[in-house]
């Protein structure tokens, strides 16, 4: 399997390389057991996508990729909440920056909006909670993977809506139900 991957990356140009890694990461990081190992594969592949959208030109949703990265291995590390909320703190405010830095309009917009949500999501307790503010990202990152001409950021996107979707759909029994959004939500809950 990792030499046919092997295989197939090295005959792609450095972009589309990146960008295959970076789905190879989304797709392997559900079956992992431990919050460890899921977020170091989650950095992974906010790496790989940095470096795809580098390559693309879409420095703004690498820079967001990069905040992303260096939240997820926050969260991997850091134990205090103090500590973890600075290093949030300290990315969002970067995240400002950097999108003002590489400005081009609505694909950086979209970017900023994408990964403000996935911070979000990252500092939420409730799985139900994190599901439905990484949904809303990808809103944004769908739009701006379609603006940016991103064929590996849109396979990345149907996988993790894909994956967000049955898990809600999962997560809608238990004990906890969803306070947030309960009319834009019903249809999780008739079948």
């Amino acid at each position: 399997m990792i030499c046919a991957l092997e295989s197939f990356v090295t005959t792609l140009g450095p972009a589309a390389a990146a960008g295959a890694l970076g789905v190879a990461a989304n797709g392997v990081w559900p079956h992992l057991q431990s919050r460890r190992q899921i977020l170091a594969v989650q950095v992974f592949c906010s790496a790989m996508f940095a470096l795809h959208y580098t390559l693309l030109g879409a420095n703004t949703g690498a820079a967001m990729c990069a905040a992303g990265a260096l939240q997820s291995l926050a969260a991997a590390t850091l134990r205090g909440r103090w500590a973890l909320g600075g290093v949030f703190g300290a990315t969002i405010a970067a995240t400002l920056a950097m999108t003002v830095a590489t400005w081009s309009g609505l694909p950086s917009a979209l970017a900023l909006a994408g990964q403000s949500m996935s911070a979000l999501g990252r500092l939420q307790r409730r799985e139900q909670a994190i599901r439905l503010a990484f949904l809303g990202g990808e809103a944004f990152w769908i739009s701006h993977n379609l603006l940016v001409g991103s064929s590996w950021g849109l396979t990345a996107d149907t996988m993790a809506v894909t994956m967000l979707l049955i898990g809600l759909w999962r997560g809608r029994t238990r004990r906890a139900p969803l306070r947030a959004c309960p009319k834009a939500l019903a249809f999780l809950s008739t079948a």
